[in-house]
């Protein structure tokens, strides 16, 4: 039933992403396509996605009956589309959906791992360690964060891991590696995980709570599109009744309350894919490893174009995973998603707990993307772990270009599910996580070194400190709360700077005044954006940054705080310090405002835009904006840049005192997928309202009589 509905109303997003994992937009696009399939298939999506469907059918075990079943229904619906009835984006591409089979639930698996893990810019770092020097690089790229709230709120007596990157491949060879593999890359813009990707989600136990039981809210920061990324669903069955939202495609609901329980997700980040230097001989059919030339698996490989020949190409392989080839060379990727896993399993299980030792039970099959699980139910528990199959390495790390001639980089095992960071019932009464690196430095495992700035988790983490009580109104007004914490940590440092000229002391006397909202009347926050951008273009505009990842803000506040060579601006003859590099960024700001901007308030500049699930801009005409919006980049209600295609992508709140508990949610967007139809655009407006409803649990229809439908809290 699930399938025959999602397909109903989603029939072309069902098609649409697992044919980007595949590798097969040419097929419906044209030539044009062919360099991002080529890309697609290299990363080894397609690989795992047969691997992983290889073993469901293998096993005819759970996994295989729900992705066959689903599939039935799917083909149901599809099978019986007549050319007339074919979706409007099918009609104006001239092509049919396939059939749905197992394998493209295994290929939209692999492209969520894909947008959340896929870390292309790794191999930058040990650009960076070869620019800068051993001292200079671990100053300004520290493997852990300089102020943030940890997830997990114990500190940990175990010996810190991962805190010196150990010698990778020649410098040289890896400039000229990175140098390639970014052209590479920039066939399909910027491609898999970016900083950008995050979320919030935060739990009171009843000790906090204003209901008396615990409050879980949620909310998953992804593309936003038209239609949503999510399908809403509510499934009811003889042993469950669970309320949530799903990727199109996947049978199980993603993120739900049951009637004893509720999760909610954020994206660990952990670094779950490795990237190795190959030496090849000179017929470049074999790589060096250890003390002998092993053989690179061929594969032949025929990519199709709309209205081209076939083109016949080969996949290379080596014991480490797929191979991307390159004038100097190759580069070997390990990549967590392409092992066979247990993510169907660990869902459906979570569907169907009913306490938290059988919802730990089947996060226990939880393995990619690795997410930070954040757990509240009806008994009055709540609790977090950052769960997901994380590689132990040999070296202890997996940063930058690594060596591919020798076994030092090698992975030797997964972090066993009991030492995955964890938490429960905290003495303080609350849990959060944004994204912020999770544990502190004694952590005894290496998760990871490239951690956003934890703005949305320290603003969290004092709201859920600055009241006795929270309610569940309490927990939908921090979701659209945009409060900047960047103009807390960075507006300060203007305060006593002399010699600004005229318009310049204006902007720093209308941030010293701002009170931090990012709201859609104020002037303020597109002066602290400007002020942000020149600010940081000015303290690293030295060589060695050029299409380099930039120092963490944090760091660069640490560096103004106390002073830094690094603050003196390359491009001067000066030698600048703290103020008057931020004399400069309001010059520079001043100068901008005047000379771009008749109305600078945030609702003229700042927008958010739901594109098109394809992003093609053939369909403009089905995207949705650009609309006026508050916030800021990493401010709870997210919305990075002036110009914002990335944000809250599902709101969730759900009160544990009822029974069954009662959810509010919104994502933007409708659940039809059908442009002629009204529900195409259904929750835009509300969306925008900062609105939620009742995401109401009924055992049976006609339960629904005399119920209200909306809240607003505007922020």
């Amino acid at each position: 039933a699930l399938g025959y509905v999602v397909a109903q109303d989603r029939a072309v997003q069902l098609d649409f992403l697992p044919r980007v994992a595949a590798g097969r937009l040419a097929e419906i696009y044209g030539a044009g396509a062919l360099d991002a399939d080529r890309f697609l298939r290299q990363t080894g999506m397609e690989f795992g996605a047969r691997k992983l469907a290889k073993r469901w059918e293998e096993d005819q075990g759970l996994e295989y009956d729900l992705t066959t079943w689903f599939a039935a229904g799917a083909n149901a619906y599809l099978d019986g589309l007549s050319a007339a009835e074919l979706p409007f984006e099918c009609k104006l591409l001239g092509y049919r959906p396939d059939r749905y089979t197992p394998l493209h639930t295994a290929r939209l698996l692999q492209y969520f791992a894909y947008d959340l893990t896929y870390r292309h810019l790794e191999p930058a770092f040990s650009v960076l360690r070869d620019r800068l020097g051993d001292a200079a690089y671990e100053r300004l790229y520290p493997a852990h964060s300089l102020h943030y709230v940890p997830i997990i709120p114990d500190v940990t007596d175990a010996p810190a891991v991962g805190a010196r990157m150990p010698d990778v491949a020649g410098s040289r060879e890896a400039l000229a590696q990175f140098a390639e593999m970014k052209n590479v890359l920039s066939a399909w813009g910027a491609p898999g995980y970016h900083a950008p990707k995050g979320s919030n989600n935060w739990a009171v136990s009843a000790a906090l709570s204003g209901t008396g039981s615990p409050i879980l809210a949620g909310d998953m920061h992804l593309d936003l599109s038209m239609p949503a990324i999510w399908y809403e669903v509510h499934v009811v069955t003889p042993d469950v009744n669970v309320y949530g939202v799903l990727p199109p495609g996947t049978p199980v609901v993603v993120e739900a309350f049951n009637d004893a329980l509720g999760w909610a997700y954020t994206n660990t980040g952990a670094d779950v894919l490795d990237h190795y230097v190959l030496r090849l001989d000179s017929s470049g059919r074999q790589y060096r490893y250890g003390d002998r030339w092993r053989p690179l698996e061929r594969v032949p490989d025929t990519l199709y174009a709309k209205g081209s020949p076939a083109r016949i190409d080969t996949a290379l392989f080596s014991h480490f995973g797929p191979v991307v080839p390159m004038d100097t060379g190759a580069v070997a990727l390990r990549w967590v998603a392409h092992e066979p896993g247990g993510i169907l399993r660990a869902i459906w299980g979570m569907n169907r707990a009913s306490s938290r030792e059988e919802f730990d039970a089947a996060l226990g099959h939880f393995d990619m993307p690795a997410q930070n699980v954040l757990y509240a139910d009806t008994a009055g528990t709540i609790s977090i772990r950052s769960t997901g199959r994380i590689p132990i390495r040999r070296a202890g790390h997996g940063v930058g270009l690594l060596d591919g001639t020798t076994d030092r980089f090698e992975w030797t095992g997964w972090i066993p599910f009991e030492e995955l960071p964890h938490a429960a019932q905290p003495a303080r009464g609350y849990l959060l996580s944004a994204n912020q690196l999770p544990t502190e430095p004694g952590y005894s495992h290496y998760l990871g070194h490239d951690w956003p700035d934890a703005y949305r988790a320290l603003r969290i983490d004092s709201l859920l400190r600055s009241r006795a009580k929270h309610g569940v109104e309490d927990f939908l007004r921090y979701q659209s709360d945009v409060h900047v914490v960047q103009r807390d940590l960075f507006v300060p440092l203007l305060e006593g700077l002399t010699g600004l000229g005229m318009e310049a002391g204006a902007v720093r006397d209308r941030l010293l005044a701002w009170n931090g909202e990012a709201s859609l009347d104020s002037e303020a926050p597109l002066a602290m954006h400007l002020f942000l951008e020149h600010l940081r273009s000015l303290a690293w505009d030295e060589a060695v940054f050029a299409d380099m990842p930039l120092p963490k803000d944090m760091m660069l506040l640490n560096l103004l705080r106390q002073g830094s060579e690094w603050l003196d601006v390359a491009a001067t003859g000066e030698k600048e310090d703290a103020s008057m590099l931020l004399a400069m960024a309001l010059e520079a700001t001043a100068e901008a405002l005047g000379q771009h901007y008749d109305d600078m308030r945030w609702k003229s500049v700042h927008h958010i835009l739901l594109r098109h699930f394809t992003q093609t801009p053939a369909l403009r005409a089905l995207w949705s904006g650009p609309h006026a919006y508050p916030g800021f980049d990493e401010t709870i209600a997210p919305a990075s840049d002036l110009e914002s295609t990335h944000g809250a992508s599902w709101r969730m709140v759900v009160d544990f005192s009822q029974r069954p508990p009662r959810g509010y949610g919104i994502f933007p967007g409708g659940q039809s997928g059908r442009p002629l139809s009204r529900y195409y655009d259904h929750h835009v407006a509300s969306y925008l309202a900062f609105e939620h409803y009742p995401l109401h649990k009924p055992r049976r229809p006609g339960e629904l009589a005399g119920v209200s439908s909306r809240i607003t809290l505007r922020p």
